[in-house]
């Protein structure tokens, strides 16, 4: 064969492949990346089967998860919002959200969610209002937590006192746990709460239960100040001083969930995020229970959440909602409930039923009647963090009056901001 038609016939299968290869070529340069950021290394299994899944039905689109520790979350998603280049798509949760919302840094989400399948009536009704800003809908909620009461049957059974059941009351409550520290004469604490932090798993729920709102509401200020708020801290004050509770230095010593691990606490306020744990616990979980907070002046509590929300800045909005609607889809969400609560409230139920070992429904009954983890103004986290320094001298004994009428004001004018 002449060297001409030799080189013919390379030329020839060269164009030949090219030809095909380029519908290959032309379909990568059309792949999108989108960019999403999360926090929580325990869930990463489950969103990388989310994500795998979305891929497969959408070879077009490539997630990219990009994994920052809690500690530095937040400073890193603001420095890339800042300079324009935030993820397509970050978790946002209630302390943070109006910051990022009053700045523009996410995109509303009403008329995606209208072109949708997407019902937010199927997902819980505290968190769907609690990302929402100026009437928009500006995160959709992706998990959320809800407080409950566990105890500890065997020293329920050495005191002589009955179990606790959903429909009890704050009386109720303190009247076993003067009896559990008759029966148990100081070989366990009858009650073990958490006042160190933020209050999500301790006083905001009594706030709540009592009638506040936490947060200035429909025109009326922040009523952490009001007589209703001190009742709940002279309650818990009280309950310290009778030995009903450990004291605040003993609480500030150990952490809630191991006391009531190592069989020391008959009964213990906690998140959701223990139920787990608990029940999977074999030193405790054939002896333990769980029933929904006791009511004091009406049932409630507090349920905090994470949402999904986009960036306004973002070069890929039509398929950035594509993936926010897969993973609020009630299959993806089923996903979500190998490790939290998922806010679709059919997949909420899957959560529950893959916990074998107790019965831990009434985290999921207790969201029928939650309210929102408040926040207020553009720096929920300030302010929180000057109450809970009030809060502090209150329960290490000072007077609960005189010094929320000190911090009052202060913080009003932060959560105004």
């Amino acid at each position: 064969m002449s060297p001409i038609k030799n080189t013919g016939r390379l030329l020839a299968h060269s164009i030949l492949a090219s030809a095909l290869l380029l519908p290959t070529l032309l379909h990568a340069a059309d792949k999108i990346t989108l960019r999403y950021a999360v926090w929580d290394r325990n869930q990463l299994p489950a969103e990388q089967e989310i994500a795998k899944r979305f891929e497969q039905a959408n070879p077009d689109i490539k997630i990219e998860i990009e994994l920052t520790p809690s500690a530095q979350y937040f400073v890193k998603l603001d420095s890339a919002a800042a300079g324009g280049v935030a993820p397509d798509i970050f978790w946002i949760n209630m302390p943070y959200f109006v910051q990022y919302a009053k700045n523009g840094i996410m995109e509303p989400l009403a008329p995606y969610i209208k072109d949708s399948s997407l019902k937010l009536d199927d997902v819980v009704a505290s968190s769907v209002k609690a990302y929402q800003y100026d009437g928009q809908q500006m995160a959709i909620p992706r998990d959320v937590d809800s407080i409950a009461v566990w105890y500890n049957k065997k020293l329920f059974d050495q005191a002589g006192v009955s179990y606790p059941t959903s429909d009890w009351s704050w009386d109720d409550l303190k009247h076993k746990a003067t009896a559990l520290k008759s029966g148990l004469k100081d070989a366990a604490f009858p009650l073990v709460m958490d006042l160190s932090i933020d209050g999500q798993d301790s006083y905001m729920n009594l706030l709540f239960q009592n009638g506040n709102h936490i947060v200035p509401k429909d025109g009326q200020p922040t009523d952490i100040a009001n007589d209703k708020s001190i009742w709940v801290y002279q309650q818990l004050q009280g309950m310290m001083k009778d030995g009903l509770m450990p004291s605040a230095q003993q609480m500030s010593e150990v952490k809630t969930e191991n006391i009531f691990q190592s069989n020391r606490a008959a009964m213990v306020y906690a998140g959701s995020w223990l139920a787990a744990p608990f029940a999977n616990n074999p030193l405790i979980n054939d002896h333990i229970g769980v029933v929904m907070m006791p009511k004091i002046e009406r049932q409630s509590g507090v349920a905090h959440s994470l949402a999904f929300a986009m960036s306004a800045k973002s070069a890929h909005k039509q398929a950035a909602w594509k993936y926010i609607a897969f993973m609020s889809s009630e299959a993806s969400q089923a996903e979500l409930a190998k490790v939290v609560i998922p806010a679709n409230k059919t997949a909420a139920k899957v959560w529950a039923q893959q916990i074998q070992k107790v019965d831990v429904s009434p985290y999921i009954q207790t969201l029928e009647v939650t309210q929102a983890y408040p926040t207020a103004g553009t720096n929920t986290p300030k302010w929180q963090n000057m109450w809970i320094a009030s809060l502090k001298k209150i329960f290490m004994g000072a007077d609960a009056k005189q010094e929320m009428d000190k911090s009052v004001k202060k913080i009003a004018r932060v959560m105004e901001q």
